[in-house]
């Protein structure tokens, strides 16, 4: 790689296990460069070396090596010689050499703690902390006087939770099929009161009475008195938009009975007009 740093830059090596996979940011970090670019065939010959074969015998003057710390006491490695078509066989590594953590972290590897095995699993990222070091005071000249009363630019840091990624995450953790399963917390509305049939002066009635008396109860309702769309438009929407509950005005009037669904599992059960709201 090509170490780019303010002033020069240099050609790097990083010495890593055949097996392993260079991590970049690790490999900058481990140099203190601002940047690493990818460098030409033709650059590495005029390095004085030789691409595909090298190796950690006669690197030439001005060039970096950082070997992976895994590498560190290792015997009898195999490595390139700095010869086309040529390899090195019992190489021993000089613990002299700058050691650091370079590759990429693999499926099964050992942790260094508890040497338990690794392993992937899917995370959703919901917030930020980004540690800004002085980089912005500096610049917008924001100081302080410490203890011995010198001129010092505050250490900056930043975080926030990203209040739509929240949103997204509950989703992707709720839903189902038929479209989303909003928690009890964060749901619009808790219930959906479904009047199946708006232009029916008794369910309409019902229905704006269970309204009103769960509003008076504190629970947040809404109502789908839409005279114009069918009882299957109206479910399909509250199984899309995922209110906790809906209560079914229909049918069963005539017996004195609702219908509440369970939008997570869609259960249904029949209840008499009076005690819905205490249910709920």
């Amino acid at each position: 790689k090509k170490a780019i740093y303010e002033k020069e830059e240099k050609i790097a090596i990083f010495f890593i296990k055949g097996d392993d996979e260079l991590e970049e940011t690790k490999a900058l970090n481990s140099i203190d460069a601002l940047e690493l670019a990818d460098i030409s065939h033709q650059e590495i010959l005029d390095a004085g070396l030789v691409a595909g074969f090298i190796g950690i015998k006669d690197i030439p003057k001005g060039v970096i090596s950082v070997f992976d710390w895994t590498l560190q006491d290792g015997k009898s490695l195999v490595c390139g010689a700095n010869k086309k078509d040529y390899h090195i066989m019992g190489v021993d590594i000089d613990n002299s050499q700058k050691f650091a953590d370079l590759i990429k972290v693999k499926e099964g590897d050992k942790c260094l703690h508890c040497e338990n095995s690794l392993y992937y699993t899917k995370g959703i990222e919901v917030g930020h902390i980004f540690q800004l070091g002085d980089v912005y005071s500096r610049t917008l000249d924001a100081l302080f006087l410490d203890k011995n009363g010198k001129s010092t630019p505050f250490i900056m840091g930043t975080y926030g939770i990203g209040v739509s990624r929240l949103v997204a995450s509950i989703i992707e953790q709720n839903h189902d099929e038929k479209g989303c399963i909003w928690t009890k917390e964060t749901a619009p509305a808790f219930v959906d009161i479904i009047v199946s049939n708006a232009k029916k002066s008794q369910e309409l009635d019902v229905g704006l009475l269970i309204y009103t008396e769960l509003i008076q109860n504190g629970i947040e309702a809404i109502i789908d008195d839409r005279k114009k769309e069918r009882f299957g438009f109206k479910m399909a929407d509250f199984e899309l938009i995922g209110f906790p509950y809906a209560i079914v005005i229909g049918k069963k009037l005539q017996d004195g009975l609702v219908e509440l669904v369970d939008r997570k599992t869609l259960e249904k059960s029949e209840h008499k007009i009076e005690d819905i709201t205490k249910i709920l």
